[in-house]
């Protein structure tokens, strides 16, 4: 999956980077330039936060709670429909008692996190009525933050932390007003690669996902 995310994303970017070859030029009202910031929610999707065997698996939601983060981006608008980006993100989890896998007696995980960098593309429609939705879709790489957990009155380490691939495919829509200002909302996906596990084999891990549900805000520079 995350394999054929990172094609895609790759592909992505650079039709952005060209993206002035064949659109219309930039309209009046939208800076080339710009900066945006935003926050989300994250809620964890798939597996696996501990091994998988014929018995058990470990869902990553089964380990972590709804989290958040924030973004902050600067980006280039090469056409009407056109944008490229890079930025920084952070996100982070709180961990949830957990029952089951490797640890049938319990055990309390500790919060996760994650933060790096990552460029990538945006398309958008015409504008309606000052409404123009969006596709979107980001590759980086990230930090994994170390990871322990509480069992039986001892404290276990659980992930190293680790240098991983990154990515994200999203959809949304952004209210314009005034030059070069925007409101945004978005959905997207967010794909991240295996930690490092720091006890084998009972922290053995796949790569993991979240669905991010995001407000931001942008500025045109010039």
């Amino acid at each position: 999956m995350l394999f054929r995310s990172t094609v895609v994303l790759v592909v992505l970017w650079t039709l952005s980077l060209q993206g002035r070859v064949w659109a219309d030029d930039i309209p009046p009202q939208e800076s080339k330039y710009g900066i945006s910031a935003g926050a989300f929610l994250s809620s964890m999707i798939g597996c696996c936060s501990g091994p998988e065997t014929p018995l058990s698996e470990t869902a990553y939601s089964d380990t972590f709670e709804t989290g958040g983060g924030v973004r902050i981006e600067v980006y280039r608008n090469y056409s009407r429909a056109w944008r490229g980006q890079v930025g920084l993100v952070h996100t982070r989890w709180g961990g949830k008692y957990f029952v089951g896998g490797e640890f049938p007696a319990g055990a309390q995980f500790g919060d996760f996190s994650l933060s790096g960098i990552y460029l990538g593309g945006r398309f958008a429609s015409e504008r309606t009525s000052g409404v123009r939705p969006y596709a979107i879709g980001n590759l980086g790489i990230v930090r994994l933050s170390s990871l322990s957990v509480e069992s039986g009155g001892a404290t276990i380490p659980y992930w190293s932390g680790n240098w991983t691939s990154y990515a994200e495919v999203g959809a949304g829509v952004a209210w314009q007003h005034g030059h070069g200002r925007a409101l945004t909302v978005d959905l997207r996906l967010q794909v991240f690669g295996a930690p490092e596990s720091a006890n084998y084999p009972i922290a053995e891990a796949t790569g993991g996902g979240s669905l991010l549900l995001g407000v931001g805000y942008e500025w045109g520079v010039r």
